[in-house]
């Protein structure tokens, strides 16, 4: 499970590019790739600051109307299935 108080980042070894305005993801070491939709995409751009799952609800919060349950919900399963696809990775301390 996804803790609050992790911080997460873009994957060194995850390559992205956007197709036909999505953006898609390619893992080099294990080859899988995700194609991004709008709100993922967005979750990928915010990960350029390492934040938290608290922190990213927040933003994603600012940009769609969605509850705040709703919202941690969708994040959570965002982030393990990145994690499992290795495309983002948790920021050691």
């Amino acid at each position: 499970m996804v803790s609050g108080t992790k911080r997460f980042k873009q994957h060194h070894q995850a390559v992205c590019t956007e197709l036909d305005g999505d953006v898609a993801l390619f893992q080099s070491n294990t080859c899988d790739y995700l194609v991004l939709n709008e709100t993922g995409s967005a979750i990928w751009n915010a990960l350029k600051t390492q934040p938290t799952l608290p922190e990213l609800c927040k933003n994603l919060q600012e940009e769609y109307e969605v509850t705040s349950d709703e919202c941690k919900s969708a994040i959570e399963t965002w982030l393990e299935a990145a994690l499992e696809k290795k495309v983002i990775a948790v920021v050691e301390d």
